[in-house]
């Protein structure tokens, strides 16, 4: 039964993001982020060194999708800035798994939380003309 529900979840949450728009899945990302290194943050107060490793990698990919989703032909001073902080932020994440020094994971938080807060919000009025400038790019 555990895992017919999990199975569901899974299922349900892969629906959704295929249903979001681009702009909630980066919030969703964000979300994905402070979790997994608040979760890495109990894990090493804990000395669950597998949990640990398993949070501080799925930060750590979720930095990178951030990075990828970097568009550097339309904003290329800002996809640098932010391709720079995550780049940052990764080789700290990199550092903590060996120090376990849980201030660099508040940092890096501290680092993220104000984009996080500016991205979700975007006026819904700038949100639509993003969606638009994306679709218009998509199709051409």
């Amino acid at each position: 039964m555990r895992s017919n529900l999990k199975a569901y979840q899974k299922i349900d949450k892969e629906s959704n993001l295929i249903a979001s728009d681009p702009h909630h899945i980066i919030s969703l990302l964000y979300n994905g982020i402070f979790e997994s290194l608040n979760l890495a943050k109990i894990a090493i107060k804990n000395k669950e060194l597998e949990l640990k490793s398993k949070q501080m990698t799925k930060a750590t990919n979720i930095l990178r999708s951030l990075q990828d989703s970097l568009d550097f032909d339309a904003e290329p001073v800002i996809s640098k800035s932010f391709s720079d902080l995550y780049s940052y932020c990764i080789s700290t994440l990199a550092d903590v798994s060996v120090s376990m020094d849980l201030q660099s994971i508040d940092n890096i938080i501290g680092l993220l939380e104000p984009l996080s807060s500016a991205w979700k919000n975007i006026p819904e009025d700038e949100k639509q003309k993003g969606l638009v400038l994306i679709r218009a790019k998509e199709s051409a």
